[in-house]
């Protein structure tokens, strides 16, 4: 657990910008008035899962493109996947290497990912992971989030957190920024 409030300290100090109270927070009839801040909306994560073992905690891929399939390692992306409650993974050359949720984050037009995707996965690599055999593959498609680090620090571990835990998790994003991609 200390792991993760340093993961919030490092990335809040690498993020200074994300320390001031956000104005992209979707406001609902539901949400609190008072705008709270980037460093208490990761503590809030955090805290929900708290209590969720690491054993128990979902093994986390994230790519850049499916074809050909690229995986660049970012620590930003890291940082918030440990705060949101997973595990990054981004070595397929590791012997345990087997995602329990895949992230596509690409720059790529929607249409041509959606058409690239399946091909991809169908490879047997692919295809014998946790990930693809549970329909836990999930395309961020909005172009603002997870692409720039820190840019909207907040929002980004809340789209990641809805789709690590998603029983721990609504924040309603699967509409604007992810969806999740049947095999």
């Amino acid at each position: 657990m200390e792991d993760v409030f340093k993961s919030i300290e490092e990335v809040l100090d690498l993020y200074p910008a994300a320390t001031t109270v956000s104005t992209d927070t979707p406001v609902t009839a539901t949400s609190d008035p008072a705008p709270i801040s980037d460093r208490e909306r990761l503590e809030i994560i955090v805290h929900k899962l708290k209590f969720i073992p690491l054993e128990q905690r979902s093994r986390v891929t994230y790519l850049q493109d499916v074809s050909p399939i690229a995986i660049t390692p970012s620590d930003y992306l890291d940082r918030l996947i440990r705060i949101a409650g997973g595990i990054p993974v981004t070595d397929p050359s590791a012997d345990d290497f087997n995602p329990g949720v895949l992230i596509l984050i690409s720059d790529k037009p929607i249409s041509q990912l959606l058409s690239e995707l399946p091909n991809a996965l169908s490879t047997s690599f692919w295809s014998a992971s946790e990930a693809v055999r549970n329909n836990n593959v999930f395309v961020i498609h909005h172009p603002e989030y997870l692409r720039e680090p820190g840019k909207h620090l907040a929002e980004d571990a809340e789209i990641l957190a809805e789709i690590i835990n998603p029983g721990y998790f609504v924040y309603g994003r699967d509409e604007d920024a992810w969806m999740q991609f049947s095999v």
